[in-house]
Protein backbone atom coordinates (compact mmCIF):
# COMPACT_ATOMS: atom_id res chain seq x y z
CA UNK A 1 0.00 0.00 0.00
CA UNK A 2 1.46 3.61 -1.04
CA UNK A 3 1.90 6.06 1.73
CA UNK A 4 -0.94 8.33 -0.84
CA UNK A 5 -3.26 5.38 -0.50
CA UNK A 6 -2.37 4.99 3.72
CA UNK A 7 -3.07 8.97 3.70
CA UNK A 8 -6.49 8.73 1.72
CA UNK A 9 -7.55 6.05 4.45
CA UNK A 10 -6.35 7.45 7.27
CA UNK A 11 -8.34 10.78 6.17
CA UNK A 12 -11.32 9.01 5.14
CA UNK A 13 -11.29 7.41 9.01
CA UNK A 14 -11.15 10.85 10.41
CA UNK A 15 -13.95 12.47 7.92
CA UNK A 16 -16.89 13.47 9.58
CA UNK A 17 -19.89 11.32 8.30
CA UNK A 18 -22.23 14.00 8.58
CA UNK A 19 -21.67 17.91 9.09
CA UNK A 20 -22.05 19.57 11.76
CA UNK A 21 -24.91 21.94 9.87
CA UNK A 22 -27.06 19.00 8.28
CA UNK A 23 -27.11 16.94 12.10
CA UNK A 24 -28.46 20.06 13.94
CA UNK A 25 -30.93 20.57 10.91
CA UNK A 26 -32.26 17.06 10.90
CA UNK A 27 -32.46 16.78 14.93
CA UNK A 28 -33.86 19.60 16.06
CA UNK A 29 -36.68 18.69 13.21
CA UNK A 30 -37.03 15.35 14.98
CA UNK A 31 -37.34 17.25 18.11
CA UNK A 32 -39.43 19.56 17.49
CA UNK A 33 -41.89 17.20 15.97
CA UNK A 34 -41.90 14.79 19.35
CA UNK A 35 -42.15 17.66 21.37
CA UNK A 36 -44.98 19.36 20.07
CA UNK A 37 -46.97 16.20 18.75
CA UNK A 38 -46.88 14.61 22.73
CA UNK A 39 -43.67 14.87 24.39
CA UNK A 40 -42.99 18.69 25.35
CA UNK A 41 -40.75 17.61 28.45
CA UNK A 42 -37.95 16.79 26.37
CA UNK A 43 -37.44 20.25 25.18
CA UNK A 44 -35.33 20.85 28.56
CA UNK A 45 -32.82 18.42 27.42
CA UNK A 46 -32.73 19.34 23.93
CA UNK A 47 -32.20 22.68 24.78
CA UNK A 48 -29.21 21.84 27.16
CA UNK A 49 -27.83 19.68 24.44
CA UNK A 50 -28.39 22.60 21.98
CA UNK A 51 -26.34 24.73 23.78
CA UNK A 52 -23.23 21.78 24.73
CA UNK A 53 -23.17 20.93 20.99
CA UNK A 54 -23.30 24.60 19.52
CA UNK A 55 -20.16 25.53 22.05
CA UNK A 56 -18.22 22.64 21.11
CA UNK A 57 -19.01 23.18 17.27
CA UNK A 58 -17.32 27.07 17.45
CA UNK A 59 -14.65 26.24 19.34
CA UNK A 60 -13.90 23.55 17.14
CA UNK A 61 -14.86 25.52 14.08
CA UNK A 62 -14.57 29.60 15.31
CA UNK A 63 -16.82 30.29 11.08
CA UNK A 64 -19.39 27.57 11.77
CA UNK A 65 -21.96 30.55 13.39
CA UNK A 66 -23.64 30.86 10.32
CA UNK A 67 -24.18 27.80 9.88
CA UNK A 68 -25.41 27.46 13.52
CA UNK A 69 -28.44 29.95 12.68
CA UNK A 70 -28.72 28.65 9.22
CA UNK A 71 -29.62 25.15 11.18
CA UNK A 72 -31.76 26.26 13.67
CA UNK A 73 -33.65 29.03 12.36
CA UNK A 74 -34.38 28.16 8.96
CA UNK A 75 -37.26 29.84 8.71
CA UNK A 76 -36.40 32.88 9.75
CA UNK A 77 -35.64 35.97 7.98
CA UNK A 78 -32.21 36.00 6.56
CA UNK A 79 -31.50 39.55 7.95
CA UNK A 80 -32.41 37.88 11.50
CA UNK A 81 -30.16 34.74 10.53
CA UNK A 82 -27.12 37.06 9.80
CA UNK A 83 -27.49 39.01 13.56
CA UNK A 84 -28.10 35.88 15.19
CA UNK A 85 -24.67 34.22 13.09
CA UNK A 86 -22.63 38.03 14.11
CA UNK A 87 -23.66 37.44 18.09
CA UNK A 88 -22.62 33.72 17.42
CA UNK A 89 -19.96 34.72 16.44
CA UNK A 90 -18.54 37.22 19.33
CA UNK A 91 -16.16 35.67 21.97
CA UNK A 92 -18.03 36.95 24.79
CA UNK A 93 -20.38 33.39 24.09
CA UNK A 94 -17.57 31.81 26.17
CA UNK A 95 -19.46 31.70 28.48
CA UNK A 96 -22.64 29.44 28.83
CA UNK A 97 -25.47 31.69 30.17
CA UNK A 98 -25.35 33.98 27.60
CA UNK A 99 -25.49 31.33 25.13
CA UNK A 100 -28.48 30.36 26.47
CA UNK A 101 -30.17 34.01 26.55
CA UNK A 102 -28.64 34.37 22.60
CA UNK A 103 -30.63 31.16 22.20
CA UNK A 104 -33.87 32.73 23.12
CA UNK A 105 -35.35 33.50 19.91
CA UNK A 106 -35.77 29.82 19.62
CA UNK A 107 -37.69 29.17 22.14
CA UNK A 108 -40.19 31.42 19.83
CA UNK A 109 -41.27 28.65 17.60
CA UNK A 110 -42.07 26.32 20.66
CA UNK A 111 -45.43 28.35 21.58
CA UNK A 112 -47.00 26.42 19.05
CA UNK A 113 -46.62 22.89 21.92
CA UNK A 114 -49.95 24.05 23.02
CA UNK A 115 -51.87 24.08 19.62
CA UNK A 116 -50.02 20.99 18.06
CA UNK A 117 -51.23 19.17 21.19
CA UNK A 118 -54.76 20.31 20.52
CA UNK A 119 -54.55 19.41 17.39
CA UNK A 120 -53.13 15.55 17.97
CA UNK A 121 -55.53 15.42 19.89
CA UNK A 122 -58.95 16.43 17.78
CA UNK A 123 -57.06 13.88 15.00
CA UNK A 124 -57.06 11.61 17.66
CA UNK A 125 -61.00 11.67 18.35
CA UNK A 126 -61.45 11.51 14.27
CA UNK A 127 -59.45 8.55 14.03
CA UNK A 128 -61.10 7.08 16.96
CA UNK A 129 -64.31 8.06 14.67
CA UNK A 130 -63.16 6.62 11.79
CA UNK A 131 -62.13 3.25 13.00
CA UNK A 132 -65.31 2.92 15.74
CA UNK A 133 -68.27 3.93 12.65
CA UNK A 134 -68.16 -0.25 12.64
CA UNK A 135 -69.01 -0.60 15.94
CA UNK A 136 -71.91 1.73 16.22
CA UNK A 137 -74.13 -1.30 14.57
CA UNK A 138 -73.88 -3.71 17.00
CA UNK A 139 -73.31 -1.47 20.35
CA UNK A 140 -77.18 0.26 19.17
CA UNK A 141 -78.36 -3.44 18.58
CA UNK A 142 -77.63 -4.08 22.28
CA UNK A 143 -78.89 -1.35 23.63
CA UNK A 144 -82.05 -0.63 21.77
CA UNK A 145 -83.88 -2.83 23.83
CA UNK A 146 -83.17 -1.09 26.52
CA UNK A 147 -83.69 2.52 25.12
CA UNK A 148 -87.40 1.47 23.81
CA UNK A 149 -88.61 0.79 27.31
CA UNK A 150 -89.97 2.56 29.60
CA UNK A 151 -88.45 1.10 32.65
CA UNK A 152 -85.36 2.68 31.36
CA UNK A 153 -86.99 6.26 30.92
CA UNK A 154 -87.93 6.38 34.09
CA UNK A 155 -85.27 4.58 35.70
CA UNK A 156 -81.97 6.66 33.75
CA UNK A 157 -84.50 9.42 32.55
CA UNK A 158 -85.62 10.77 35.29
CA UNK A 159 -82.57 10.07 37.88
CA UNK A 160 -80.75 12.98 40.15
CA UNK A 161 -77.72 14.71 38.40
CA UNK A 162 -75.17 13.14 40.99
CA UNK A 163 -76.72 9.39 40.01
CA UNK A 164 -76.31 10.44 36.39
CA UNK A 165 -72.74 11.23 36.57
CA UNK A 166 -72.17 8.51 39.27
CA UNK A 167 -73.72 5.86 36.73
CA UNK A 168 -71.77 7.68 33.61
CA UNK A 169 -68.47 7.69 35.74
CA UNK A 170 -68.59 4.10 36.92
CA UNK A 171 -69.33 2.54 33.40
CA UNK A 172 -66.48 4.70 31.88
CA UNK A 173 -64.30 3.81 34.59
CA UNK A 174 -64.93 0.29 34.89
CA UNK A 175 -64.45 -0.06 31.07
CA UNK A 176 -60.64 1.66 31.26
CA UNK A 177 -59.94 -0.59 33.77
CA UNK A 178 -60.61 -3.62 31.57
CA UNK A 179 -59.16 -2.05 28.87
CA UNK A 180 -55.43 -0.95 29.86
CA UNK A 181 -52.76 -3.06 31.15
CA UNK A 182 -50.57 -2.15 34.14
CA UNK A 183 -47.66 -1.92 32.05
CA UNK A 184 -48.59 0.37 29.35
CA UNK A 185 -45.44 -1.00 27.01
CA UNK A 186 -47.15 -4.19 26.22
CA UNK A 187 -49.33 -1.97 23.78
CA UNK A 188 -47.31 0.99 23.07
CA UNK A 189 -44.15 -1.08 22.02
CA UNK A 190 -43.50 -1.75 18.11
CA UNK A 191 -41.72 -4.36 16.13
CA UNK A 192 -39.53 -2.68 13.47
CA UNK A 193 -41.97 -3.86 11.11
CA UNK A 194 -44.57 -2.05 13.03
CA UNK A 195 -42.26 0.71 13.60
CA UNK A 196 -41.62 1.27 9.74
CA UNK A 197 -45.39 1.21 8.98
CA UNK A 198 -46.54 3.80 11.39
CA UNK A 199 -43.80 5.97 10.87
CA UNK A 200 -44.35 5.52 7.33
CA UNK A 201 -48.05 6.73 7.52
CA UNK A 202 -46.41 10.29 8.83
CA UNK A 203 -47.36 13.07 6.01
CA UNK A 204 -44.30 14.56 5.13
CA UNK A 205 -45.77 17.92 3.96
CA UNK A 206 -42.08 19.38 5.47
CA UNK A 207 -39.08 17.49 6.04
CA UNK A 208 -39.21 16.10 9.20
CA UNK A 209 -35.55 15.21 10.67
CA UNK A 210 -36.20 11.83 12.00
CA UNK A 211 -36.65 10.17 8.16
CA UNK A 212 -32.87 11.30 7.30
CA UNK A 213 -32.16 9.47 10.21
CA UNK A 214 -33.46 6.40 9.93
CA UNK A 215 -31.58 5.99 6.42
CA UNK A 216 -28.91 6.05 7.99
CA UNK A 217 -29.80 2.61 9.91
CA UNK A 218 -31.26 4.51 13.49
CA UNK A 219 -33.42 2.10 14.57
CA UNK A 220 -37.17 3.66 15.79
CA UNK A 221 -38.06 0.48 17.21
CA UNK A 222 -37.79 -0.52 20.51
CA UNK A 223 -39.36 2.73 22.33
CA UNK A 224 -36.84 4.26 24.36
CA UNK A 225 -37.67 4.39 28.07
CA UNK A 226 -36.09 7.09 29.20
CA UNK A 227 -35.95 8.47 32.72
CA UNK A 228 -39.03 7.65 35.76
CA UNK A 229 -40.22 11.50 34.95
CA UNK A 230 -40.53 11.18 30.93
CA UNK A 231 -42.11 7.52 31.85
CA UNK A 232 -44.63 9.05 34.32
CA UNK A 233 -45.16 11.05 31.22
CA UNK A 234 -45.57 8.37 29.01
CA UNK A 235 -48.49 6.00 31.63
CA UNK A 236 -50.28 9.28 31.99
CA UNK A 237 -50.93 9.59 28.34
CA UNK A 238 -51.39 6.48 28.03
CA UNK A 239 -54.11 6.19 30.73
CA UNK A 240 -55.35 10.03 29.36
CA UNK A 241 -55.57 8.25 25.62
CA UNK A 242 -57.64 4.75 26.58
CA UNK A 243 -59.96 7.02 28.55
CA UNK A 244 -60.22 9.39 25.67
CA UNK A 245 -60.92 6.60 23.38
CA UNK A 246 -63.80 4.88 25.84
CA UNK A 247 -65.18 8.62 25.93
CA UNK A 248 -65.37 9.08 21.90
CA UNK A 249 -66.70 5.66 21.60
CA UNK A 250 -69.91 6.55 24.00
CA UNK A 251 -70.36 9.91 22.61
CA UNK A 252 -70.56 8.02 19.10
CA UNK A 253 -73.44 5.73 20.73
CA UNK A 254 -75.11 8.58 22.49
CA UNK A 255 -75.58 10.95 19.48
CA UNK A 256 -76.85 8.03 17.52
CA UNK A 257 -79.76 7.01 20.39
CA UNK A 258 -80.04 11.13 20.44
CA UNK A 259 -80.53 11.22 16.64
CA UNK A 260 -82.94 8.17 16.32
CA UNK A 261 -84.68 9.60 19.76
CA UNK A 262 -85.37 12.88 18.15
CA UNK A 263 -86.74 11.50 14.93
CA UNK A 264 -89.20 9.17 16.58
CA UNK A 265 -89.85 9.99 20.05
CA UNK A 266 -91.89 13.29 20.30
CA UNK A 267 -93.03 15.40 23.75
CA UNK A 268 -96.03 13.43 24.27
CA UNK A 269 -93.99 9.96 24.23
CA UNK A 270 -91.43 11.04 26.30
CA UNK A 271 -93.69 12.17 29.08
CA UNK A 272 -95.89 8.85 28.85
CA UNK A 273 -92.31 7.01 29.20
CA UNK A 274 -90.66 8.54 31.82
CA UNK A 275 -93.60 10.34 33.45
CA UNK A 276 -91.88 13.56 32.87
CA UNK A 277 -90.52 15.77 30.61
CA UNK A 278 -88.23 18.67 30.25
CA UNK A 279 -87.37 20.23 26.79
CA UNK A 280 -84.59 21.73 26.21
CA UNK A 281 -84.00 24.27 22.78
CA UNK A 282 -87.97 23.60 22.00
CA UNK A 283 -87.23 26.34 19.06
CA UNK A 284 -84.09 25.03 18.15
CA UNK A 285 -86.16 22.01 15.67
CA UNK A 286 -88.79 22.15 13.50
CA UNK A 287 -91.73 19.69 12.73
CA UNK A 288 -92.34 19.92 16.63
CA UNK A 289 -88.88 17.36 16.92
CA UNK A 290 -87.37 18.24 20.57
CA UNK A 291 -84.57 17.33 22.63
CA UNK A 292 -85.68 16.22 25.88
CA UNK A 293 -83.22 16.45 29.16
CA UNK A 294 -84.64 12.29 29.51
CA UNK A 295 -83.70 11.83 26.42
CA UNK A 296 -80.30 12.98 26.68
CA UNK A 297 -79.60 11.68 29.92
CA UNK A 298 -80.81 8.16 28.72
CA UNK A 299 -78.67 8.15 25.32
CA UNK A 300 -75.85 9.28 27.37
CA UNK A 301 -75.80 6.39 30.42
CA UNK A 302 -76.49 3.65 27.51
CA UNK A 303 -73.49 5.03 25.84
CA UNK A 304 -71.20 4.70 28.52
CA UNK A 305 -72.52 1.45 29.19
CA UNK A 306 -72.11 0.30 25.51
CA UNK A 307 -68.03 1.82 26.02
CA UNK A 308 -68.23 -0.51 28.86
CA UNK A 309 -69.82 -3.24 27.13
CA UNK A 310 -67.81 -2.98 23.96
CA UNK A 311 -64.18 -3.70 26.20
CA UNK A 312 -65.67 -6.04 28.07
CA UNK A 313 -66.89 -8.47 26.05
CA UNK A 314 -64.19 -8.18 23.30
CA UNK A 315 -61.55 -10.56 22.61
CA UNK A 316 -57.85 -10.25 23.00
CA UNK A 317 -57.67 -9.77 19.45
CA UNK A 318 -60.15 -7.12 19.36
CA UNK A 319 -59.01 -5.36 22.15
CA UNK A 320 -55.25 -5.41 20.70
CA UNK A 321 -56.87 -3.84 17.43
CA UNK A 322 -58.96 -1.38 19.89
CA UNK A 323 -55.81 -0.07 21.45
CA UNK A 324 -53.56 0.14 18.57
CA UNK A 325 -56.44 2.79 16.60
CA UNK A 326 -56.28 4.64 19.99
CA UNK A 327 -52.63 4.93 20.62
CA UNK A 328 -51.45 5.40 16.98
CA UNK A 329 -50.22 8.88 17.05
CA UNK A 330 -48.82 8.88 20.69
CA UNK A 331 -46.98 5.46 19.81
CA UNK A 332 -45.89 7.35 16.21
CA UNK A 333 -44.24 10.46 18.30
CA UNK A 334 -42.78 7.67 20.99
CA UNK A 335 -40.96 6.23 17.93
CA UNK A 336 -39.39 9.62 16.53
CA UNK A 337 -38.43 10.17 20.13
CA UNK A 338 -36.31 7.34 20.08
CA UNK A 339 -34.90 7.97 16.58
CA UNK A 340 -34.13 11.60 18.41
CA UNK A 341 -32.22 10.24 21.37
CA UNK A 342 -30.31 7.29 19.07
CA UNK A 343 -29.55 10.01 16.61
CA UNK A 344 -28.09 12.22 19.72
CA UNK A 345 -25.88 9.56 21.04
CA UNK A 346 -24.12 9.06 17.33
CA UNK A 347 -23.20 13.23 17.56
CA UNK A 348 -19.59 13.23 18.03
CA UNK A 349 -19.64 9.81 15.73
CA UNK A 350 -21.17 11.08 13.20
CA UNK A 351 -20.24 14.87 13.21
CA UNK A 352 -16.74 14.56 14.79
CA UNK A 353 -17.97 17.76 16.84
CA UNK A 354 -16.18 17.03 20.85
CA UNK A 355 -19.87 17.57 22.28
CA UNK A 356 -18.82 14.96 24.93
CA UNK A 357 -21.61 12.63 25.63
CA UNK A 358 -20.93 9.99 28.73
CA UNK A 359 -22.09 6.63 28.93
CA UNK A 360 -24.09 4.26 31.16
CA UNK A 361 -22.14 1.65 32.81
CA UNK A 362 -25.57 -0.48 32.92
CA UNK A 363 -27.34 0.45 29.64
CA UNK A 364 -29.50 -1.17 27.63
CA UNK A 365 -28.96 -1.76 24.27
CA UNK A 366 -30.86 -0.33 21.20
CA UNK A 367 -30.37 -1.22 17.75
CA UNK A 368 -26.97 -1.41 18.09
CA UNK A 369 -26.11 1.44 19.97
CA UNK A 370 -25.10 1.97 24.21
CA UNK A 371 -27.01 4.36 25.70
CA UNK A 372 -25.12 7.29 27.69
CA UNK A 373 -26.28 8.71 31.08
CA UNK A 374 -28.50 11.43 30.01
CA UNK A 375 -31.14 13.72 32.17
CA UNK A 376 -33.81 12.18 33.08
CA UNK A 377 -35.97 14.33 30.52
Amino acid sequence: MTAAAVSEEDEESHSPEWTPRDYLYNLNKTAIYAATRGMPLMLIGHIFFLVKFIRAWLEQEPGGASDVAESLFTRWPRWSRRLIAWELAQPYLSSGAVLYLLLLPYLLPLSVVQWQATRSVVYSSFDVFRRGVRLVPPLITAVVVVFVTSDAWRILGSGSTNRFWALVGAFLGGGLLLVVRWNCWDDLDATPEEAAELLGGIRRRHPLGFDAFTKRDVQSAPIERRGWLCQVWVYAGYWLLSAFALVVTAVLVTAVLVLIGVVLINQQETFELARAVHVYWPWLLPGGLVITRQLLQLSASLGAFAAFFLVAAQRPDDRRVFMRNALLRFRRVLLVHSVYWRARRRAAEWTRVPVGVSRRRSARAAGGDTPPAEPPL
